[in-house]
C-alpha cells in the first residue's frame, strides 16, 4: 500500500512540474459598411465563434467583447477600439485579435465581402500579424464556418511561433 501511495505521489509530482503555457486571447469583431438600421447578420457571430474555437482547440484561453458595428473602419489604436484593447490587457489577455468584417450593401441585403484579422500584443500594443480573408465566400453557413475555422488555424500559428 505504501508503494502505491509513493507511485501516485511521483506521478502527480511529474505532472505538476511540466510547464503548461496557454496564452489568453481576447477577441473583438467589428462589422463595417452596415447602415444602423440594417438587421443583424449571422456572419459576425459565425466568424467570431469559429476563430475563437480554433484558438481554444489550439490550447489557448479565449474571451470576447460584444460585436461592434461601425460605419467606417477606424484605426485600432487611437480610436474607441483602444478602450477594448485596454480592457483586454486589464483582464489578463496577452493577445488581442481584432476582426474587421466588411459588408457591401446589395439591394435589400448586406453581404460580407472581406474580413481583416489583426493580432496585437496587448502589453506592447504591437501589431503581430495581419491578414485578409474572403468572407461570404461559402455557399452555406456550414461552408462559411469551415472557411472561418481554417482562417483561425492560420492565425493561431502566429501566436504559437512567438
Amino acid at each position: 500500500m505504501n508503494k502505491k501511495c509513493l507511485g501516485v505521489l511521483a506521478v502527480l509530482l511529474c505532472l505538476f512540474t511540466i510547464p503548461a503555457s496557454a496564452a489568453t486571447v481576447s477577441f473583438m469583431m467589428v462589422e463595417t459598411g452596415l447602415r444602423d438600421e440594417a438587421e443583424a447578420t449571422r456572419y459576425g457571430s459565425l466568424w467570431e465563434g469559429s476563430l475563437m474555437e480554433a484558438f481554444f482547440n489550439a490550447g489557448h484561453i479565449v474571451t470576447n467583447s460584444p460585436i461592434a458595428r461601425m460605419e467606417v473602419r477606424p484605426e485600432p489604436l487611437g480610436s474607441e477600439l483602444e478602450a477594448d484593447l485596454d480592457e483586454a490587457l486589464f483582464g489578463g489577455a496577452q493577445y488581442f485579435v481584432l476582426g474587421f468584417l466588411e459588408y457591401v450593401n446589395q439591394p435589400g441585403i448586406p453581404v460580407p465581402s472581406m474580413i481583416t484579422i489583426e493580432i496585437y500584443n496587448t502589453g506592447s500594443r504591437e501589431l503581430i500579424y495581419k491578414q485578409e480573408f474572403a468572407a461570404g465566400a461559402g455557399r452555406t453557413l456550414s461552408e462559411e464556418d469551415r472557411i472561418a475555422q481554417e482562417a483561425g488555424r492560420i492565425m493561431v500559428l502566429h501566436i504559437e511561433n512567438r
